[in-house]
């Protein structure tokens, strides 16, 4: 009996052993022939990342072919996400917060960040060549850390073309939270943040590339070359309107002063030359700036990231004054040669007496004079009989009161006033004559940009066919033409002919140039905060025009002294360029001497 329940104990057994056997035999068919398919696509999988690859950007030039913006390439280090588990950073991930001294409580939170979103979690951006021979010469000791390789925006002149071309920054969790389009983007990409690289961030930016990598267990490429998913498409290049030498010109010439200037090519409406001072160098963007820098740059009173050019308004002051001359002549309220009530050093009207900036007066002068001297006192009369929409009318037709470039999304439009404006103001009625005094002459509510003066100069050159201003080379078939100007060829003819006079033996006499007739206008913008600005803006040559260009120089004072002169420099130095002026011969002094 005992035998018996042995034998039936050794058969149960073996039928049990029998019965496993034949499990893992049928479960290793099954993954081996019907699931054969599926089990590969899994090993594939685990031992195959797919790495998200980068567009370069475009490369920016100017206009003659220089190398104004490009791509270094650098190096971040990345740990695995498995570097952060419930208990707090891994050995390997404290290990590299000791060796390269960073501060872990930040760390951990900005890698915490980035695994929450599903991103590569960067330890180490722009790792220095320090950095990277440690993680490549203890590989073994840091399973899943790699090297990856991405380019970074390299400005070559730095603060020269700060305004204009702007700079990159990385794609913050603030971007992608907002509702706009960031489709394609991820935390940690770059993007244009400020002037050319933001308004063309289309075009510079290219198409991001996917590729399948094989790597081995600690996360290093290994194997084959990698299968790619969608080819990289670099960005596209682009062509500044604006000359190197012309550019260096205008910022040696507006030195270390608060100033902007700008100059544009009358035929075409390219932007030859555009600074503003102070500047940034945007090159410092493209790392990772601190907090305190960034908060030196941003709170500095000078405003180094304010463009002057677009963004700044001010009154246009005497500037401002051949307007208020053709608003009175295509009105037919005063003549070409029409001599007023003499200047005796302002004008009394109501109960206010408005100065003339000659305190002792001009006396008696014409029409030609007054613009000639500026003479305050005789526009004050020309004010009294226009209305404040004649005067709007005229301002706007040389594009006054409106933003003229497609460049620049917070440039600003300034503002022509009318009744209207004066009236959602101050109310119906509540509001009297006197402000046109002020508006004749260039100040009170009246505001606009250097580059709105830069316009109106190649306007009245052109009789208004000088196209917006254009800060990238386009085909000359895609520029818009203006409407024209509407005032008679005469009227203009005798704007400009006074204009001529102005540089000649007024008050713009420091723009003046050898063999080539300028055409100028000088003024003085009343500043409530401080010192007045610098005001000049020009055309040349004068009976043949090429060039129109303005410059400020604020809290300066007088525009003849300051603010012509950097036009003379910038204006000499565009002729020679052409071959229109010869340079001047710098003889050497004798041996000894």
């Amino acid at each position: 009996m005992p035998d018996r329940a042995f034998a039936l104990r050794v058969g149960l057994f073996r039928m049990i052993v029998i019965g496993l056997f034949l499990i893992l035999v049928g479960n290793l068919f099954v993954m081996m022939v019907p699931r054969h398919g599926y089990y590969k696509d899994q090993a594939l999988e685990n031992r195959q990342v797919r790495v998200r690859v980068p567009a370069p950007r475009g490369r920016i030039f100017d206009r003659h072919g220089t190398l104004l913006a490009d791509n270094m390439y650098i190096a971040d280090i990345v740990v695995p996400r498995t570097s952060l588990g419930t208990d707090g950073p891994d050995s390997t991930l404290s290990r590299l917060l000791t060796w390269f001294d960073l501060p872990a409580e930040q760390t951990i939170e900005r890698l915490a960040e980035q695994k929450r979103r599903r991103r590569p979690m960067v330890l180490v951006r722009n790792a220095s060549l320090a950095q990277i021979t440690a993680v490549e010469e203890r590989g073994r000791e840091l399973p899943g850390v790699r090297v990856e390789a991405r380019s970074r925006r390299r400005y070559q002149f730095g603060p020269l073309f700060a305004h204009v071309i702007g700079y990159v920054g990385e794609v913050a969790q603030a971007d992608l939270d907002t509702t706009g389009d960031w489709s394609g983007y991820r935390l940690g990409d770059d993007i244009g943040k400020q002037g050319l690289e933001s308004s063309m961030e289309t075009v510079l930016r290219g198409a991001t590339g996917m590729k399948l990598a094989e790597v081995n267990a600690s996360g290093r490429v290994v194997g084959r070359e990698p299968v790619w998913l969608r080819e990289v498409e670099s960005g596209s290049d682009v062509t500044l309107s604006i000359s190197l030498h012309l550019q260096e010109v205008m910022a040696a010439a507006i030195g270390d002063r608060t100033a902007c200037g700008v100059a544009i090519s009358i035929a075409t409406g390219d932007v030859l030359a555009a600074f503003s001072n102070p500047s940034f160098d945007p090159n410092l963007m493209t790392v990772s700036i601190s907090s305190d820098q960034w908060r030196k740059l941003v709170d500095d009173p000078a405003k180094p990231f304010f463009n002057r050019v677009v963004q700044a308004t001010y009154p246009p002051a005497s500037l401002y004054k051949p307007v208020t001359t053709l608003a009175g002549l295509s009105n037919q309220l005063v003549g070409r040669e029409s001599v007023l009530e003499p200047c005796l050093g302002g004008w009394e009207f109501g109960n206010r007496f408005f100065r003339c900036w000659k305190h002792s007066g001009h006396g008696d002068v014409n029409h030609t004079e007054a613009i000639v001297q500026s003479c305050d006192t005789f526009y004050y009369q020309l004010a009294l009989r226009l209305n404040i929409d004649q005067m709007a009318a005229a301002a706007r037709s040389f594009g006054l009161g409106r933003t003229c470039t497609r460049l620049f999304s917070d440039e600003a439009a300034g503002n022509v006033p009318d009744t209207e404006w004066y009236d959602r103001r101050f109310g119906a009625g509540k509001w009297t004559r006197g402000v046109l005094l002020n508006n004749a002459i260039g100040q009170g509510e009246l505001l606009v940009t250097p580059i709105q003066m830069a316009v109106l100069a190649g306007r009245l050159a052109s009789s208004g066919a000088m196209p917006d201003p254009e800060f990238v080379l386009i085909p000359p078939q895609a520029t818009a033409r203006p409407e024209p100007l509407g005032y008679r060829d005469a009227d203009l003819d005798f704007v400009r002919a006074a204009l001529v006079a102005t540089v000649e033996r007024g008050t713009g006499k420091a723009a003046r140039l050898d063999g080539i007739a300028v055409a100028g206008k000088t003024g003085t913008a009343q500043n409530p905060h401080g010192e007045d600005h610098a005001w000049f803006m020009c055309y040349a040559p004068a009976d043949n025009p090429e060039v129109a260009m303005a410059v400020i120089v604020e809290n300066a004072g007088n525009g003849s002294t300051e603010a012509a002169p950097v036009a003379g420099t910038w204006l000499e130095a565009y002729f020679i360029s052409t071959g229109l002026l010869v340079p001047p011969v710098i003889e050497e002094e004798e041996a000894g001497s």
